[in-house]
This record gives structure tokens, sequence and C-alpha cells, in this order.
């Protein structure tokens, strides 16, 4: 996930605090885990060590968490916990285990094009998380911030040509960046592939 609070490890695993917090000091000695401090009143944050992730087989760097990244990260942990108990565990996978994914194949497999690179290889969009179901795929997309109309347009329109993805999901806070998606949603005729879904729903566990 790149970067969780030890919350989201205890309600993963369905654990008590005490054993929570036993747990994550124990992988943090071992040196599989890391906990990043961000700006004061924010909470420390948990992210794999570049020992972890290849413990783990994947072939990522440590997670890069800034102190404006803070409410991204945990509202994807948050996001991804709703759609494991919606969907299960096995079906969710996040932007980090995405990327290794499309690195390994050379080709979108939930992600998609924007734009062509220097060379012409297709320049990516990744979503923060995908649910899929044999090959049956859907990307959510947790958007916190506004982006500016033309390049939310942009977006959602190269998803709704994305055909390898069966949907796509916006997970929004309510309020002018629901708002903003749902406009971008109409005015590229995307209604039928991309729908958009409140936060607070998430959070307070509506289905």
């Amino acid at each position: 996930m790149g970067a969780v609070e030890v919350g989201h490890v205890r309600q993963r695993w369905g654990i008590g605090r005490s054993v929570g917090y036993a747990l994550v000091a124990r992988l943090v000695d071992a040196g599989l885990i890391e906990r990043v401090a961000t700006l004061p009143g924010d909470p420390t944050l948990l992210r794999a060590s570049e020992q972890g992730i290849a413990y783990a087989g994947l072939g990522l760097p440590a997670a890069k968490v800034g102190p404006g990244q803070v409410d991204h990260w945990l509202a994807c942990a948050d996001v991804a916990l709703w759609a494991e108990g919606r969907w299960g565990a096995d079906s969710v996978t996040s932007e980090r285990e995405l990327r290794f994914a499309e690195l390994d194949s050379m080709k979108p497999i939930a992600s998609c094009v924007v734009g062509e690179l220097p060379g012409g290889r297709p320049m990516l969009h990744r979503p923060d998380l995908v649910v899929a179901d044999g090959d049956r795929r859907m990307a959510i997309e947790v958007e916190l911030t506004t982006k500016t109309p033309r390049r939310l347009e942009q977006i959602v329109r190269s998803w709704r040509r994305a055909r390898h993805v069966e949907k796509v999901l916006y997970v929004v806070p309510a309020g002018p960046t629901q708002r903003a998606v749902e406009r971008a949603v109409a005015a590229t005729h995307a209604q039928e592939r991309v729908r958009v879904y409140e936060l607070g729903k998430v959070n307070g566990g509506g289905a």
C-alpha cells in the first residue's frame, strides 16, 4: 500500500490494540517496516522498508512519504480495506503492485493510456487500487483534491477508452471535488463506465 497507520494493520488482520502494536514493533526491529514521522499533529505512518519489499518478492523501492501525501495514503488504505470487505482480500491490488506487474508485462493491465512517451511507449495513468475477478478489472481512483477541469477530463476520457478495464470507481469527498469529477464524467460521456462514490460512505462502512 505504500504507507498506512497501525490501525489499518489491526483492522486488516483482525487483531487488538496491544497485539497490533507488538506486531509492528517486531517488524520494525526486524527491519521489514519503518515508522515515518510527518508533520506535527499528523499520525506516524508505517511503510515497508526495501528489505521488507524484497522479502515480499516485489522489485520496488520504499515508498516516498511526504507531509502533503498523508491524507491520500490514509484514504487509500481505508478504501482498500473497504474494497477487501466487499470483493474479497485476494481481489484487491495496490497501485504499487500494479506498477510492478505492468513493468514486468510491458503493457497496461489496469491503467489507462493518457499519452505517448519519447520512443512511442504509452504514457500510463495508474489507479490507486484495482479490483480483479478473473479477467474482469475495476480501477479505483481515490481523489481528494480537485484537478484542473482539462486534466481531469483527459484522465476520465482515457478511462472511458480503456476497454481492458470494465469500469472505474472514483471515491471522492463530498463537496467541490465530487462535483468536479461528476462534471468531468458528464462532459466526457463516461457515465456508463465511470462511477462516483462518496468517501464518507467508505469511512462510515456504507455499501
